[in-house]
């Protein structure tokens, strides 16, 4: 299961008229003939994480044993310590990570979450996390096609109180509503905001200020009201995330697989989850590898619960990998071995 190959491969997603995003695979192939799908976030422009893994990343592992992932992990880590261990590093690093946990799954024809431990859980909650939508209209037919999806929980990314409002009247009282800001309020308008959405009954708020590592000011804000805080996606690696637990900052915590260095630092996390007595919830604001390897790894946790689902308002037809079907707000282990992902379309990639 020698290393032959490292390649990066990107796909364009429009989500709605206004916004729109790439998608940055990374695949490894072997000796064998084997290959594995992995990614890596891509939230801003790709080529500088196209960059660290092809120029850094791909020398140190080309030839090297695809099954020894803590040791080609250790290796990548140790080779771009220099460069940072957060930012783009880690990004790159998380999708070679990625793949290496999908090759290793397809190698033994299993699934990812048998090589973790196995199932502690039949299935795993999820919600459907909108794009801004920013439209009365667009947002009302976006929830009833979410609705009727199957989702019992949905996270809202426009800040306007009239559609948090218009959902919680869509939806109903006992559906389930987060709101994510993206770090936008300054504190004096998260002060204010947390008193005006208080009526709309949110499970989260999260990571509402600037910058979103500030965990002394989610401190505050925590002790001020009774609002329940998330955050996490934004944190590269265990230090962060033991930083934010020892904070007591948030009431969730919320590891992005495609930047905290993959699977290997993920399940190293879900440790420090048990030690401090947090749930996670996976963040992943886009289908693919890192959506299927989060629920794969909450198939084998407790301490796990509502993996975010990413829900394009255009339709599932422009994602590249499409999410897995949802039956009461919970989807089941996905098939076939590795991460589990259906055949990618190799022509929507570039």
């Amino acid at each position: 299961m020698r290393i032959e190959t490292v390649e990066t491969k990107t796909a364009d997603i429009a989500w709605t008229s206004h916004f729109s995003r790439k998608q940055l695979f990374v695949r490894i192939t072997t000796d064998e003939g084997l290959t594995g799908i992995g990614e890596s976030w891509a939230g801003a422009p790709t080529r500088p994480v196209e960059a660290v893994i092809t120029d850094l990343l791909k020398p140190l592992i080309l030839g090297e044993d695809s099954s020894r992932i803590e040791h080609l992990w250790q290796k990548m880590y140790r080779g771009g310590y220099r460069y940072g261990t957060e930012g783009v590093v880690s990004c790159a690093m998380s999708g070679v990570d990625l793949a290496l946990w999908d090759l290793l799954g397809k190698r033994h024809d299993v699934p990812v979450a048998r090589l973790l431990g196995g199932q502690v859980k039949d299935r795993v909650r999820v919600y459907a996390s909108f794009p801004e939508l920013r439209d009365e209209r667009l947002l009302t037919e976006t929830l009833e096609r979410m609705l009727g999806a199957g989702y019992t929980g949905v996270k809202l990314h426009d800040r306007d109180e009239k559609l948090i409002a218009l959902t919680r009247e869509v939806v109903g009282n006992d559906f389930t509503i987060m709101l994510d800001p993206t770090g936008q309020w300054s504190m004096h308008e998260t002060e204010e905001m947390i008193q005006r959405l208080e009526r709309y009954n949110l499970l989260w708020i999260e990571e509402p200020i600037f910058p979103m590592q500030d965990h002394a000011s989610l401190c505050r804000l925590r002790r001020n009201s009774t609002t329940k805080f998330a955050a996490g996606e934004n944190e590269y690696n265990l230090s962060g995330y033991y930083r934010l637990m020892q904070s007591g900052a948030v009431d969730y915590v919320q590891p992005e697989l495609s930047k905290m260095g993959g699977l290997t630092t993920a399940r190293k996390l879900t440790v420090l989850g048990e030690l401090f007595n947090y749930t996670l919830c996976p963040h992943c604001y886009i289908t693919g590898p890192a959506s299927y390897a989060g629920i794969q790894l909450g198939f084998t946790q407790e301490n796990m619960d509502w993996h975010e689902v990413k829900w394009i308002p255009a339709g599932l037809e422009s994602a590249v990998v499409p999410p897995l079907e949802v039956t009461n707000g919970h989807v089941e282990l996905p098939r076939g071995p590795g991460l589990g992902l259906p055949p990618i379309d190799e022509v929507a990639l570039t």
